[in-house]
């Protein structure tokens, strides 16, 4: 390769980048625009088919690389040129009602994941129809759709015979219908994720999907105000559920036996037969209301239950929790935490009556617990005292608390030490969280494998130490 003439002599440069293997040419490829990568095809013979085997492709509307075609054209050309195109990023700008008639037809056969994502705020929905009889759609595999799309799937739906993932982030649908019909055209689907955005009115949507494993809903706010959507949900098989949404009504038809792991926000008031078909999960994280407790029965036992995490709303009640814990009975893990929501649900924490025998999973199975926000009042004072008082099998407490005073910290800690623990094998984690003081974090352990102290040193961040006096209880073993 003559690259330029010193005197009379010429100086040659050898083309090394050419003589690269094709997957370093690929990801070289990979960091620049469309257009720059297809026009490398002009270099060389060795570079005119590199671009074509390019696996994965980004179209950008926003990037000034396109050219004069126009973007939609520039797709419509240059996408049936690809050869090994396994996943497509297209992100759009504006306004487009060119993607079933420009952008579907072609695309080869071989695509396995697509994202269209239309960032964009103000301006018309773009409808998006899914065109039948289309090859593109028979080998997809993840399909995400994000922002301004409105879908609307007629009557003789498309078919995604391979599709397993779906995602749908703040997507709108021309009808009802246009909802079931996409998920019916989806045989083997496994994954989907649902974000809708809240608008104004009453919807049904029914959602039936044998094969799926994994669900996620969340609702996304919109500043016009909210809604009041219903959603009748058939999915036997389900595995994962996360639903984070208090306006929604979600009626589960049957039963969801192999559900493992939930994770619910819901307005509990709205939806009375969801705490059964959770019944059957391992791992559960969910909000605590006192209406939660009133609806459960001895008839509903949570018997698979290992790992509870509870969302502490409104005022703490210590026998609002310990009435709970009776329905966990092999519960090994305990974690609380306190927010504090714009909605209050109830406060009929009064019809909740005492707690009497010691709940089983205490005295049995439970192994540790973790408290974010402890504020040291009656009702959390009691329930941390008769917690570590008759968890035998307890091993790590960890309490977060929640003060602006340092002094106030000083002495939530020294009561939290001193309350008496059933086994001597259980030791106590404190972190403080005292808001406005130094970086605001300390904690303490306590080694088991040597000598228990009298004083308990506390060192935080930054590096100041405060010590504290600790006593501890021990307790001969539990006999079996």
């Amino acid at each position: 390769m003559k690259a330029a003439r010193l005197g009379s002599e010429e100086v040659t440069y050898p083309d090394r980048i050419s003589q690269l293997p094709d997957d370093l040419l690929l990801r070289i490829l990979s960091l620049v625009p469309v257009r720059t990568a297809m026009s490398t095809s002009l270099l060389s013979k060795r570079w005119k088919p590199v671009w074509k085997m390019m696996p994965m492709l980004v179209y950008d509307e926003t990037c000034p690389y396109i050219g004069s075609l126009g973007f939609d054209l520039f797709c419509g050309v240059s996408l049936p040129l690809h050869e090994a195109l396994k996943t497509l990023n297209l992100k759009l700008g504006k306004y487009s009602d060119s993607i079933d008639t420009l952008l579907f037809p072609n695309i080869g056969s071989n695509l396995l994941d697509m994202t269209i994502n239309l960032n964009y705020y103000y301006g018309y929905y773009t409808p998006i129809k899914f065109p039948n009889n289309l090859n593109v759609f028979k080998t997809l595999f993840v399909l995400k759709l994000q922002g301004k799309i409105v879908l609307d799937v007629v009557d003789s739906p498309v078919c995604f015979p391979s599709l397993k993932i779906l995602h749908l982030t703040c997507v709108d649908f021309q009808c009802e219908e246009s909802f079931t019909r996409l998920l019916s055209s989806c045989p083997v689907l496994e994954d989907l994720f649902l974000q809708r955005l809240c608008s104004g009115g009453r919807f049904l949507f029914n959602m039936s999907v044998p094969s799926l494993q994994r669900l996620s809903i969340t609702s996304e706010p919109a500043y016009y105000g909210s809604d009041e959507p219903r959603l009748e949900i058939s999915t036997p098989c389900l595995k994962y559920l996360k639903i984070f949404d208090r306006c929604g009504y979600y009626n589960f038809l049957e039963d969801m036996p192999k559900l493992v792991e939930a994770d619910v926000s819901v307005d509990m008031s709205k939806n009375e037969n969801l705490l059964r078909v959770l019944s059957s999960v391992e791992h559960l994280v969910i909000c605590l209301y006192p209406s939660m407790v009133l609806d459960l029965t001895d008839s509903l036992i949570f018997n698979r239950l290992l790992h509870l995490e509870l969302d502490v709303c409104n005022s703490f009640r210590s026998n609002l929790l310990l009435r709970l814990l009776k329905y966990f009975p092999n519960l090994q893990s305990l974690k609380l935490g306190r927010t504090y929501p714009k909605d209050t649900e109830d406060q009929l924490y009064c019809l909740v009556s005492e707690q009497g025998s010691v709940p089983k999973c205490l005295s049995i199975h439970l192994e540790s617990i973790q408290w974010t926000g402890y504020g040291g009042t009656l009702d959390e004072r009691e329930a941390a005292a008769y917690i570590l008082k008759n968890a035998h099998r307890l091993k790590t407490a960890t309490i977060r608390l929640h003060t602006t005073c340092m002094e106030n910290g000083q002495i939530m800690m020294k009561d939290l030490t001193s309350m008496s623990k059933a086994l001597a094998s259980c030791y106590l984690v404190g972190v403080r969280n005292l808001n406005g003081f130094s970086s605001g974090l300390a904690q303490a352990k306590v080694d088991l494998s040597k000598l228990l102290a009298n004083n308990v040193e506390m060192e935080t961040y930054e590096g100041n130490v405060i010590t504290l006096e600790a006593t501890y209880r021990r307790l001969p073993p539990i006999c079996s």
